[in-house]
Order: C-alpha cells, then structure tokens, then sequence
C-alpha cells in the first residue's frame, strides 16, 4: 500500500495516484520549509539553533577582542604622537572665497573669532600647479643621480668605509675641491666590475665630453643663460672622464635644443646632477613666492589650520564652525604623501559637477541593469531549471537541488 508510508509527502501523477516522496537528511537540514510542513521531523531545526547561537557568541567575542585591541593600539598612537605636525593640523574644505583671499581673516576666523584655541599656523593652498610639476620634475633628475651613482657603487655598496652622508654632500656642492674629492672617494668605493683596465677608452670619453661641452658653453654664452654651477661641473667633467680610474656611467644628450643637433655621451654623474641643480633652484624660487603670496595665482578653497595642541585639533573636527554647513568642512590633516595634491586646486562648483555626475550614471546603470538582471536570476530558480534540465529534481541529487535552492542567488 503506497499511502502507508509514514512521514512522507505525497504527490498526484496522471492517474490519480498518491505516490510517497522520499527525502533525505541534507533537505531537512538546508530546506527549512520541510521541517515546519513535516511534524515528525522538527528535531532537524536543533542544529540550525544551537549553531545560530555558537557563531554569534565566537563571532561577539572576535569582534570584541579586536576592537578592544584596536582602541589601545590607536589609544598609544595617538599618545606617543601628540606632538608632531600632522596630529594637530586640520585640513579644511570648502572655505568661503572671501576668506581664502584673505588668510589673516581667516585665522582670526580660527583664533578670535571661534575661541577654540591658540594657532600656530593656517596655510591657504595656492592654485599654483607648477610647484608640484617642479617638484616631480626635481625629483626625477635625483632619482635618475642616484641611479648613476648606484652604477659605479652598487646597491648596496659594499666597501667597508662608505659614507652616505658625505657623498650626499659632495653631490650636491659645485666646488672645484668638492669634484676631485667626490672623484677619490668614488675610485676608492667603486665596485671591482667598474675598474678600468684600458685607458684608451677613457681617453676618447674625454675627448667628446670636451666636443660636448664646447659646444654647450658657445651656446650658454650667446643666449646668457649659463648658471654658475654649470660653469663649475664642466670644468671638470672632462678631467674625471680622463683622470678617472673606473668606468663612470655615460649618458647621450643632444649638443642643443634643434633636431638636427648631433648626439654627443656625456657623464650620467655630471649630467644629472646639472639638472638636478636647476631643478632645485627654480623649486626651491617658486616655493619662496608661494609663500609670500607672490605667485599671483589666487588661492583654492583647502587650507591646512596648525593648533598648539592635539586635542584642539581633534575637537574642531567634531564641530561645525560656519553657518552653512556646506562649507568649511574639517578633518583631520593626512600625512603629505597621503594627499593628492592635484585635487586640491579643484574648485567647489566642479567639485559638485562631478558629484552629481557620479551619482547620475549610478542611477542610470541600476535603472537599465536591473530588468536584465532580475530576469537572469529568475532564469536561475530550480523551478526553471527543473524545465530544462528535470534530473535536477530527481531524489538522487540531493545536494544539487539544496545548492540551487540557498546558494544561487
């Protein structure tokens, strides 16, 4: 008698007949629904409690145990740099432009005005974006110093009485004393692959490095634009090529600024540190303007607010210090390296442009998305699935149909 199988649900075929459906442990574990229907079978909702209740209690004392943990990790962080710039500086957005022309009004603003606390400092950011061209620029002539330097020495370099800090020193000096000692000491410290062995090289590398520089000191003299210190490195480029007892890395430059200027190897050392030198003169000139507010490029509506103390700083970002809340908006300073400075220079009104752009293709992506997805995933129901491929729900695979019923969305 097939209707005298206990505990089993029963289904209809064509001819009327009460066939018995058999299931396994696994559906009564992942299909819930089977539990409630099925009286005889509640015991298979103990599990899903007791586990309820297991992880919530690891993942409680988890998540208790690493934020008690973080909070004294930040706590002692936070004490031990107290003091430094970067813990008392606030970096503020959004400032009004009739306070960003003025930074005095703008740090009575801050101090006399809001009586939050004494100010050691408020900077304005200029809209000059030269100054950080110059900087990328000086430091692309030092990495590529460096480099050459790496060259002759090694990384690391491996003679025992190598000293950074006097090479450091010697580079960046334009003295005739400073080049013979930077000479010795590279001869002394070059790595044994860089000896030379023939000087009969070292006699031609001189010969064009002396072609190179006369023709660059014919054209620094008609145009005037020669600097003291190139005067200096090129009259003893030619003598460390020649005198030299290593094999000093080279460099092919152009002997002027047309494209049919020959092409001349000159010392990367010298070379590179002729540029670097300019480089660090015009950076270290604008900076100087900057400062002074001599730029004459206006100011951006970011300004960096130096207190005396850390706790100010702290408590000005919990507050809103301008009536309009869309402005003057302060937060913590970043370190200098965490900061993009490009968007600094950005104004307010492209800064909203972009907001309200960013927020228009979302809306438009999940307006036009969401048809085509919804009927994907109704494509992925067992019930459909079933349609297409019917030993899906056969009793002899399970687990398949437990993992298309909780697992596939």
């Amino acid at each position: 008698n097939l209707d005298a199988v206990a505990g089993a649900p029963e289904t209809g075929d064509n001819d009327g007949l009460a066939i018995p459906v058999s299931y396994s442990v696994t559906d009564y574990l992942f299909n819930l629904t089977l539990n409630i229907s099925d009286p005889k079978q509640q015991w298979y909702l103990v599990p899903h409690i007791v586990f309820v209740y297991v992880f919530s209690g690891l993942a409680y004392y988890h998540i208790s145990k690493f934020s008690s943990r973080w909070a004294s990790l930040r706590w002692h962080f936070l004490m031990q740099s107290r003091h430094a710039l970067v813990s008392r500086t606030v970096m503020l957005t959004g400032v009004p432009r009739h306070l960003a022309k003025s930074p005095r009004e703008l740090e009575w603003f801050w101090s006399a005005g809001l009586q939050l606390g004494k100010i050691e400092r408020v900077r304005v950011c200029s809209f000059n974006t030269r100054l950080t061209s110059s900087a990328k620029e000086r430091a692309k002539y030092l990495v590529r110093l460096e480099h050459a330097y790496k060259q002759v020495l090694g990384n690391p370099c491996e003679h025992e009485e190598y000293d950074p800090k006097l090479l450091g020193r010697l580079a960046v000096d334009v003295s005739d004393s400073a080049r013979n000692e930077e000479i010795r000491l590279l001869e002394k410290w070059a790595k044994p692959s860089r000896r030379r062995k023939v000087k009969a090289r070292g006699n031609q590398n001189a010969s064009e490095q002396t072609d190179i520089e006369s023709l660059l000191e014919d054209e620094a003299c008609s145009t005037g634009s020669e600097k003291p210190e190139d005067t200096a490195l090129r009259s003893v480029n030619h003598t460390a090529s020649e005198h030299s007892s290593i094999r000093r890395p080279t460099v092919w430059v152009k002997a002027g600024p047309g494209l049919l200027q020959p092409w001349h190897r000159v010392d990367a050392i010298d070379h590179w540190r002729t540029k670097y030198l300019a480089a660090d003169r015009d950076f270290r000139q604008l900076r100087s303007s900057v400062l002074r507010g001599e730029d004459g490029f206006g100011r951006s509506t970011t300004a960096f607010v130096t207190f005396e103390d850390a706790a100010t700083a702290h408590m000005v970002t919990q507050l809103s210090c301008y009536p309009n809340p869309g402005y003057m908006k302060a937060r913590l300073a970043p370190e200098p390296r965490a900061v993009y400075w490009p968007n600094i220079w950005i104004p307010n009104h492209r800064k909203w442009v972009g907001f309200a752009a960013k927020w228009t293709c979302i809306f438009v992506i999940w307006a036009f998305w969401s048809v085509p997805v919804i009927l994907f995933s109704s494509l992925l129901t067992p019930a459909s699935l079933g349609k297409i491929f019917p030993v899906i729900l056969s009793a002899d695979h399970s687990l398949l149909r437990s993992f298309l019923s909780t697992t596939v969305p």
